[in-house]
């Protein structure tokens, strides 16, 4: 079958088309025709290990993070997914014609999406709803406060934080070419910051209380101000390290606050811990909660289309379309 295959090499990676085999049917899985993968960040330290264990120089290897597209084949002890569904999952090596994922990690598609918002909802779905969690649950009427809030990950952290019943919403951005449609999702204010600086202006926004859960998609330089924004015994949630993985905080005002820090991945999860995630996903009313694509390209732009997330002009999904009759 036909994927998108990462070409490791000593001056770095290169992505092109190219041939593999079709993957094997395992004891729970399903088999999707695959018709829309999301770019993700993450991609991009994928080919350096920076996210699970690449084969050898030389090896060639699927890209891919997510898919969307429709069940060919269920394996055994299968229940709950049929042939014909059109499903969204989180699985690796998925830029390609054919994959195949648990049928447990497996979501379907609103009948009124496409493949490629189904694509570009589920890693943000899963991580929203995960950061969410990690903070004790989102009481209603609480504060929030999302950085790298136009992003995939953070226009779903907002439409998702208004759809749970969240109080006053904060997004963060860099600028401020998404503020129309960050409003729309359900941000009541939006701050732009390209790193220190918008701490004061969360407490003039809570009349000086502070947010009581931050969801922070940058780290870096951003994560002070989260910690002097935050009200007394707030929950801060890394998600993300989009500015770096180290940052200083004020421990004293760390203290003083009662505050919990949490960090979130999917990396160290349990089959179990993914199994109440994806079903935590499946009880939410998705549409309610369709994503912001900013761009649609064919399979073959792969490598420009990862690109794009490191101009800085993106606001929410890019999304690669599979061509399988290619």
């Amino acid at each position: 079958m036909r994927a998108v295959l990462i070409q490791r090499h000593a001056d770095g990676a290169t992505l092109a088309l190219g041939d593999v085999p079709e993957p094997e049917l395992g004891h729970g899985q399903v088999r999707i025709a695959v018709r829309a993968v999301s770019v993700n960040y993450v991609d991009r330290f994928v080919p350096q290990g920076g996210y699970g264990k690449p084969p050898a120089d030389g090896v060639p290897w699927v890209a891919g993070l997510d898919a969307a597209g429709e069940v060919t084949e269920v394996g055994d002890g299968v229940t709950g997914v049929r042939v014909g569904d059109r499903v969204m999952a989180m699985v690796p090596s998925s830029l390609a014609e054919q994959v195949v994922a648990d049928a447990r990690f497996t979501v379907p598609i609103p009948p009124e999406w496409s493949h490629e918002e189904g694509a570009a909802a589920i890693v943000a779905l899963l991580t929203e709803c995960s950061a969410l969690s990690a903070a004790d649950g989102l009481s209603a009427g609480e504060s929030v406060v999302i950085t790298g809030a136009t992003s995939g990950m953070g226009l779903q952290g907002v439409q998702l934080a208004r759809h749970l019943g969240a109080g006053r919403i904060i997004a963060v951005a860099r600028s401020d070419r998404a503020d129309d449609v960050l409003h729309r999702l359900g941000a009541d204010l939006v701050l732009h910051s390209p790193g220190r600086g918008f701490a004061k202006h969360v407490l003039d926004a809570t009349g000086g209380t502070g947010a009581d859960v931050a969801v922070d998609h940058v780290g870096g330089s951003y994560f002070p101000d989260l910690v002097a924004a935050a009200a007394i015994n707030g929950r801060i949630v890394n998600v993300g390290r989009a500015a770096g993985a180290e940052a200083t905080a004020d421990l004293e005002a760390f203290s003083l606050k009662q505050l919990t820090l949490r960090g979130v991945t999917f990396r160290t999860r349990t089959p179990a811990e993914l199994t109440g995630l994806y079903q935590q996903v499946r009880n939410l009313d998705l549409t309610k909660l369709r994503p912001v694509i900013e761009r649609v390209v064919p399979w073959q732009q792969t490598e420009e289309a990862q690109g794009l997330l490191s101009t800085g002009a993106v606001v929410g999904k890019v999304v690669i379309r599979v061509a399988v009759e290619d």
